[in-house]
């Protein structure tokens, strides 16, 4: 039972309101963050009379840039075997003058630092103290904020999205997969809605990600 939801209607793309949409083709969820919004579907429902919707995406803000993409990919090259967590933030205008992020919140080391490339990009990438093995990575501040992107490696697996994962997964967020195929990097990404997921292109989240993975899902 859907306690508050919109009936498509008039609705398009570009006037949805966040939540629940009954539409011709079944009940959708849109949801709309600063750095992207999403439609997806929650279940098939025939409903003749009200227009038929798609699962839909759309980045708000610039892709993660190349050399951000590069830093991470070298940081899980460095430890191949293990799987690593990274959370990654749009910070808008801000571009860090210190190792200290806006409000003076307090990190564990970084190999990343504050802005490790040197650039007044407006992404940063968190690399969080975190206990790492072959087959677990568990952050010692597992949500230390609400993170736009969530990528996590697979060591020497292959990039896919576990039981585990959908469990966890529970936010309103974009989840990155890169794992290992006979030595190849290969990569897969979602829109993570609240226990809904939607398949998405790793090329629209992060700069010429193609140069360094494979990925999982023809596009």
């Amino acid at each position: 039972m859907l306690l508050s939801h919109s009936v498509a209607g008039n609705l398009t793309s570009n006037n949805l309101p966040t939540g629940f949409i009954w539409a011709g083709n079944g009940i959708f969820r849109s949801v709309s963050r600063r750095e992207f919004k999403a439609v997806v579907s929650h279940r098939e429902v025939h409903t003749p009379g009200l227009p038929e919707f798609k699962q839909e995406f759309k980045l708000l803000v610039p892709p993660v840039p190349q050399k951000k993409v590069e830093a991470i990919i070298e940081q899980i090259q460095q430890e191949p075997d293990l799987e690593q967590l990274f959370y990654l933030y749009w910070r808008g205008d801000w571009t860090p003058s210190t190792d200290a992020p806006p409000g003076g919140r307090s990190e564990a080391p970084n190999p990343f630092g504050a802005n490790p490339l040197g650039l007044r990009d407006r992404w940063e990438v968190l690399y969080p103290e975190q206990e790492c093995t072959p087959s677990t990575c568990i952050a010692g501040d597992r949500f230390p904020e609400p993170a736009v992107i969530e990528i996590h490696s697979h060591g020497a697996a292959r990039a896919f999205f576990s039981g585990t994962d959908d469990l966890e997964e529970d936010g309103c967020r974009i989840s990155t997969v890169i794992g290992k195929s006979n030595g190849q990097l290969e990569i897969i990404s979602r829109v993570c809605v609240h226990g809904l997921f939607l398949p998405i292109q790793s090329s629209l989240i992060y700069e010429n990600i193609s140069l360094y993975c494979n990925y999982v899902l023809p596009f």
